[in-house]
């Protein structure tokens, strides 16, 4: 298919719209603009090889079932290098990047589907074509995450169409800004990325992908999983509703003053100031995406208590999820030390034990007991915690996780 055509179009499957609109590739003669998909094994999400490869293949029959009748998608060769499977368009008209993202910008623009106000079918494929094709899950901070190749003003308009124009709620987006962390002005630019919450994106887009969909189911909390053709959707607990203004703000500052500039120390402070991390307060502030995925990704059980009591005899059933109320407590007090603000640090308990917790509230012996049935209960917090003390000694650690309750 030649670009020329693709863009005159008028009958181009959404889902192609959004993959290239996602990510695009020009090949070092020029002749080809092309999209595509590439993924390996997860080994610490879900490792699977088998079933990887073998999704390499179903993954490439569903892309043509979904795009026909332009079914083109093709394994990756060597001229379209670290692809596995491939979309390319013949580039008769010898656009740049930068041509070809305008000509598809006006397009999609003008498409029937972006003028209805509704989260219609159209709109979801579009935004499958731009995010199943890539990304990441990230099961530590419960977002799905996508690499850009380059930082642009390109990707913000990115961005900004799916907010304005595709319903997608700006309380489940996260733009992760890269100019400001250390790594980035010591010479190691990463590209900056683009996350969903995770929950949202499988309970209202889902996946298409067989491998992705069973890394999903090992990795996190859902109540019941709903087949609607090729797509696979998870329900699950959606994150609170938060103030929209604050995501706005972030991506105005950044785009306005951040891209293309060359940044002071003055710059550094208003923006870390903006997004909450200005070093030079006092005041520490607790990372709620990583509470809130521990609160709302795993079982509702006392990892402290369960095997002495029924749950519904210790907490109480909140109004607005239906779901029974937990605590989140840090088993090393945080305080003000960033580190320790990490979901193997934090441990998902009942009122009535996290009460029992508090420094003071019940004699050590008790207090013991309790850390050490957490310990029985999540093995990754006792070797998160002899990891942070740099002891092995397992009464050695129960006795500095006692000393550091607040």
């Amino acid at each position: 298919m030649k670009v020329s055509e693709f863009l005159q179009s008028n009958n181009i499957p959404t889902f192609l719209l959004g993959a290239f609109y996602g990510r695009y590739e020009i090949t070092k003669d020029n002749n080809y603009i092309y999209t595509y998909s590439t993924y390996r094994n997860w080994t610490k999400i879900y490792d699977n090889q088998e079933l990887c490869n073998k999704s390499k293949i179903s993954f490439l029959n569903q892309l043509n079932s979904i795009c026909r009748p332009f079914n083109l998608w093709v394994k990756g060769t060597k001229q379209f290098p670290k692809t596995d499977i491939v979309f390319a368009l013949e580039n008769d008209l010898k656009l740049t990047k930068d041509n070809f993202f305008n000509r598809l910008n006006r397009k999609i623009l003008n498409a029937e589907f972006i003028d209805n106000a509704n989260f219609t079918e159209a709109k979801k494929m579009f935004i499958r074509g731009f995010s199943e094709l890539r990304g990441s899950l990230d099961r530590n901070r419960n977002l799905l995450a996508m690499d850009y190749v380059y930082n642009s003003q390109q990707e913000v308009k990115r961005v900004r169409l799916l907010i304005d124009y595709l319903n997608i709620p700006t309380y489940i987006v996260n733009y992760n800004f890269r100019e400001f962390q250390p790594e980035y002005n010591k010479g190691k630019k990463r590209a900056t990325q683009l996350r969903y919450n995770i929950q949202w994106y499988a309970t209202n887009i889902g996946f298409i992908n067989e491998y992705r969909i069973e890394a999903f189911k090992h990795n996190f909390y859902y109540t019941d999983i709903k087949k609607e053709g090729f797509v696979t959707y998870f329900i699950c607990p959606l994150p609170t509703r938060s103030d929209n203004t604050t995501f706005e703000s972030r991506l105005a500052y950044y785009s306005n003053n951040v891209l293309g500039k060359k940044l002071t120390k003055a710059d550094f402070n208003k923006f870390s100031k903006l997004i909450g991390t200005d070093k030079g307060s006092d005041s520490f502030k607790r990372d709620w995406s990583i509470v809130n995925y521990v609160r709302y990704t795993t079982p509702d059980v006392c990892v402290c208590c369960c095997d002495d009591y029924d749950i519904k005899d210790r907490t109480h059933i909140e109004a607005k999820t239906g779901r029974y109320h937990f605590e989140i407590h840090h088993m090393i007090s945080v305080g003000k030390n960033k580190e320790l603000d990490d979901v193997d640090n934090l441990a998902k308990i009942c009122p009535s034990c996290h009460a029992s917790l508090g420094r003071g509230s019940a004699d050590e012996k008790t207090q013991k007991e309790l850390i050490i049935k957490i310990f029985k209960h999540k093995p990754n917090i006792l070797e998160f915690c002899k990891s942070y003390f740099d002891e092995e000694g397992f009464e050695t650690v129960v006795h500095k996780v006692w000393e550091s309750l607040k």
